[in-house]
């Protein structure tokens, strides 16, 4: 019974350790607005792993080490590059400069709500 009760005490300490260190947590339930280039849009970063453009494209995100990519599905564009940023955790009301795929900067601003 010890060894079940530990195994139960271990799993939530270290699930909640890597939820807390989700750093796309503030993204969830708030959209980011981006300017550049290509326009405006809002996009909204889902905690399942996916996200929409409001409006627009949708497809996954996933981090791999310091970098999150995002990969367009719907509509399928098979030859579109992963959109890569740092996986850095923000608050509301922060802005940070980005690097589009075609190289050219873009604004990110992450906005309370939907």
């Amino acid at each position: 019974m010890r060894i079940i009760l530990s195994l139960v005490v271990a799993f939530f300490a270290f699930t909640g350790v890597a939820l807390a260190s989700d750093p796309f947590a503030a993204f969830y339930g708030n959209s980011v607005s981006v300017s550049g280039a290509a326009g405006d849009r809002t996009v909204l970063i889902n905690e399942d792993g996916t996200y929409e453009t409001v409006g627009g494209p949708s497809g996954t995100w996933s981090i791999d080490g310091d970098q999150a990519c995002f990969t367009q599905t719907e509509p399928a564009a098979p030859d579109a590059k992963p959109y890569c940023v740092a996986a850095e955790a923000r608050a509301v009301g922060d802005s940070w400069e980005m690097t589009a795929p075609d190289g050219s900067t873009e604004t990110a601003t992450l906005n309370a709500g939907r």
